[in-house]
């Protein structure tokens, strides 16, 4: 059988899942592999990240062995698609953004954590991405809803997407400022008194389920599916709905969030998206055909390594061991805004023939 063939990769997933199960046992009995605390990167531990590690490298490995296969007979354009000047000068300051946070982690940790309160920068930042990304893609579906249906056949169903994702991109925005209570000041109900923070919202109620859920979220829709679409992977019923993947450009954006690990490093969710994010990266250099494409995975690459290891090093000294959840969310907000870039750019480009069609971004 050979290791391009589907089947391949179902074995491996099998064989990883097998041997993870068992490891985990071993190690957390199966009830703890979500802890969080220090990260444990001694012993076992350590043998458990370098398994993760190595799992994650063999099913990128497939996968770009398939994308190769497919290089053969046709070019895989959406590897090779240029940024835009502005793309560039957003990535350029996300990068300077996060060796600055870095800064402050290393030199004035106070001041890192005092940045990820409420109300003082990080999430009052994370909200405001949020909400621009709802607004573009409320105005996009607005935009879409004025064109004839005879020049953009189902149009209806991208207008439901865009507002589908507005809504979630807004209701996500509001969990962050608990809907502007601390603004308007208002008491919390009773019915909400419960929560962990005694805060108008939901995701209090159970904040740990609802982390997971929303990074996990973000690693696939802003990195997993972005790499399958740009590799050409992902099942030709699924590749109509184009619009709605990300680019290069997000991919390479939001792969900085997996790297904000500190707390939550020993839980196996966030080892497998940053490892497996690592050899995205690593994986789209080597399929590009430009150089700037395959300089600038290298950087994010870089980026990557860089951060994670100065949480390594530095994040002891953090007042709160969940202080890089919170910028986590940031940059999380940010590659949504990106996304939300991507599509409106993607709309503006696509013919007026072929709206599902991928287009360049």
């Amino acid at each position: 059988m050979k290791l391009t063939h589907p089947k391949s990769f179902g074995l491996f997933l099998i064989f990883a899942l097998t041997a993870f199960l068992l490891s985990e046992s071993s190690l957390y009995g199966l009830t703890g592999s979500l802890d969080e605390g220090a990260p444990m990167l001694m012993g076992a531990y350590a043998v458990r990240s370098v398994f993760l590690l190595g799992c994650s490298a063999i099913g990128v490995y497939l996968l770009h062995l398939r994308a190769k296969h497919q290089k053969q007979s046709r070019p895989l354009r959406f590897v090779n698609q240029p940024w835009s000047k502005p793309q560039m000068a957003i990535a350029a300051a996300a990068i300077l953004l996060n060796f600055v946070f870095l800064l402050l982690l290393s030199l004035n940790p106070n001041l890192f954590s005092q940045l990820a309160q409420e109300d003082v920068l990080i999430e009052p930042l994370s909200a405001v991405f949020l909400f621009s990304s709802a607004a573009i893609l409320s105005w996009q579906a607005w935009k879409l809803s004025r064109h004839d249906e005879r020049t953009w056949p189902k149009k209806h169903w991208l207008i439901g997407g865009l507002g589908c994702l507005a809504l979630i991109f807004f209701v996500i925005a509001m969990e962050e400022v608990s809907w502007f209570q601390r603004v308007a000041a208002f008491e919390t109900p009773d019915a909400f008194s419960a929560n962990l923070q005694s805060e108008f919202n939901l995701h209090n109620f159970a904040t740990s389920a609802f982390e997971y859920l929303y990074y996990t979220g973000a690693f696939v829709y802003l990195i997993a599916l972005p790499y399958l679409h740009l590799t050409s992977l992902l099942p030709a019923y699924i590749k109509r709905f184009s619009l709605f993947f990300g680019s290069s450009f997000t991919l390479c954006l939001s792969a900085i969030l997996t790297a904000y690990n500190y707390d939550m490093w020993n839980a196996f969710p966030m080892q497998i998206g940053y490892f497996l994010t690592l050899c995205s990266l690593v994986s789209l250099y080597c399929l590009s055909d430009v150089r700037l494409i395959k300089r600038l995975c290298l950087i994010f690459l870089l980026t990557l390594l860089l951060t994670q290891a100065a949480f390594f090093a530095f994040g002891s000294q953090m007042s709160r061991l969940w202080d890089a959840t919170e910028y986590k969310e940031f940059f999380i907000a940010l590659g949504f805004f990106a996304y939300s870039l991507d599509v409106r750019r993607k709309l503006a480009r696509s013919s007026v023939q072929q709206p599902f069609a991928s287009e360049p971004v």
